[in-house]
């Protein structure tokens, strides 16, 4: 079934909040209602047919140094290529459509298979931000930073 890509509503929040913790994200509704109408940030989700299978957040939109950082990326169930398929899509949106020089992500050191599909997609790893992020019982966790130019994507 074909992937479609559209923007998120507000009503899509639950959806997008069960998806999120198939891999332990916690942000509330209240956040997410927050973050979905701030000017600067973007929501989409890719859809099958009537089920959502995957969402995205891009924050700093319209900034003066032209760079997008994908917050969140998801998609279920893992394994089927609609991760990569859905990554395309957004980045599509953020370099034709958004104006973006460059759109970069953090990732967990622990997530290498998430790694690799950045990889694929053309994002180069350009260090390890130690510590990073706290977690809920209050350890502390590095993260890779990666990036993608827009003359990369453009000549890929």
């Amino acid at each position: 079934m074909k992937l479609e890509v559209r923007a998120a509503i507000p009503s899509d929040i639950p959806i997008l909040m069960q998806l999120e913790r198939l891999d332990g994200y916690r942000w509330d509704a209240d956040q997410h209602a927050k973050e979905i109408t701030a000017a600067s940030n973007r929501y989409f989700v890719g859809s099958e047919g009537d089920e959502i299978v995957a969402f995205s957040i891009l924050q700093n939109v319209g900034s003066s140094n032209r760079c997008i950082r994908i917050r969140r990326i998801i998609a279920k169930p893992p394994g089927r290529g609609d991760g990569s398929r859905f990554l395309q899509s957004s980045l599509a949106i953020c370099f034709d459509e958004l104006g973006a020089h460059r759109v970069e992500l953090l990732v967990h050191l622990r997530n290498e298979r998430a790694r690799r599909v950045y990889a694929r997609a053309g994002f180069v790893e350009e260090g390890t931000l130690r510590d990073l992020h706290r977690n809920d019982d209050g350890s502390f966790v590095s993260m890779r930073i990666m990036s993608l130019l827009q003359p990369d994507w453009a000549a890929s």
